[in-house]
């Protein structure tokens, strides 16, 4: 059985090898979505296949003879953990939440792309960061503004575009940081709020398509507030708005200050509204290094 799984991986890795220069960044997120359903659809089976057999040898523990009565109870209670250990575990293989998903996208994203080397060299680092980020998102992913409820970016192909731009164009100096958060937790989809900075930032000008073909801005600094949304173990939704007093960059503004803020009462608004009320717990961190006194 571990065989037949080392194989089936092992074709898989073959189908989307990253030196397959012939297939386009879209095809080759495709490729790894279909090798991610496969291999969980090969854990489900195995699941299946433990737990049957653990309950045929807590069967044969059961039917041994009076004089290993005992064995034969502690066999079947160590069985039945087992059981248990196994039902539980796809839930806790499956379990993440929107904190996690921002984290691994932001380290994709801060992946350096050096400026001075060969195009032919530089595209496929540019390609290969690109299906590192998407791995994160929902296939529906979408961009939203938040004051005025306008989509900025509408679907995942229009968002592929959008970050092979900036991954391209900013080049070895782009750096994202998260700068403060607020997390929800809950048991449904989850939610956090960041306050970051993105540094040599480049993007396409203002109204023309996000691949940046007709021209892009001169590098910038960009303060924003972000709301990442996850459901299903992927980042479905991004609300923006411009963090306009650059409450994340000052290390002193906390919790209450934050809190009390027009910016964080319309992002609350917005978390109301899409989970009918029901915010989990608020936990906060403020990620400055602060030297404290004394």
């Amino acid at each position: 059985m571990g065989k037949e799984r080392r194989k089936s991986r092992s074709r898989s890795r073959k189908l989307s090898s990253p030196e397959d220069t012939d297939l386009s960044p879209e095809s080759r997120l495709q490729l790894l979505e279909v090798e991610n359903a496969t291999l969980k659809a090969e854990n489900r089976e195995l699941r299946k296949k433990l737990v049957e057999a653990l309950r045929q040898g807590g069967n044969g523990a059961r039917n041994k003879p009076d004089k290993q009565k005992d064995d034969g109870n502690r066999a079947a209670r160590a069985t039945e953990e087992d059981k248990r250990s196994a039902r539980e575990e796809p839930v806790a293989a499956s379990d993440t939440n929107a904190v996690l998903l921002v984290n691994a996208q932001m380290e994709a994203y801060n992946e350096p792309i050096p400026n001075n080397i060969p195009p032919e060299k530089r595209l496929p680092m540019v390609e290969k960061k690109l299906m590192r980020f998407m791995v994160q998102f929902d296939d529906k992913v979408q961009i939203l503004d938040l004051k005025s409820g306008q989509t900025i970016i509408k679907d995942r192909n229009l968002f592929i575009k959008r970050y092979t731009c900036v991954f391209r164009e900013s080049g070895s100096k782009l750096q994202g940081s998260c700068l403060k958060r607020f997390y929800f937790d809950s048991s449904g989809p989850t939610y956090c709020v960041d306050y970051e900075m993105h540094e040599s930032l480049v993007t396409a000008m203002p109204g023309t398509p996000p691949d940046g073909k007709l021209g892009v801005r001169e590098p910038r600094t960009e303060h924003l507030i972000v709301l990442y949304e996850e459901k299903g173990g992927k980042l479905t939704r991004m609300w923006l708005r411009p963090d306009s007093e650059k409450l994340g960059s000052d290390p002193y503004a906390g919790e209450d200050i934050l809190a009390s803020s027009e910016a964080y009462k319309q992002f609350e608004a917005k978390l109301k509204e899409v989970t009918g009320g029901k915010l989990g717990e608020r936990i906060f961190h403020n990620y400055h290094d602060i030297p404290s006194v004394g």
